[in-house]
């Protein structure tokens, strides 16, 4: 992926102060990522009040979900991070959930 190329990665440690290189986030961490342990729940069930017969409705309903988010919902998903980091380094690196 183009995230993970040397230009990438190289400009992201020049440039960000606070950047964690390819090599220093573990791989497939689901357990570590607030759209994965949180936000596609979320939208899910928040898009799947009703059906949807075309794409066109189902993005207008991400959207509005999305929209609808407040901000001390996202503060408090992202701030389980540092929870649940040190959740997976008991686990040895393993999965959590």
């Amino acid at each position: 992926p183009a995230h993970m190329s040397n230009l990438v990665q190289n400009w992201c440690l020049e440039n960000l102060d606070m950047f964690w290189s390819k090599d220093f986030w573990p791989p497939s961490s689901p357990d570590l990522n607030p759209c994965d342990y949180y936000l596609w729940g979320v939208l899910e069930r928040d898009t799947n009040k009703r059906a949807h017969n075309t794409v066109d409705s189902l993005k207008a309903a991400i959207i509005q979900a999305v929209a609808n988010l407040s901000r001390e919902q996202v503060a408090h998903a992202v701030g389980r991070f540092r929870h649940r980091v040190e959740a997976v380094i008991v686990k040895g690196g393993s999965w959590i959930e």
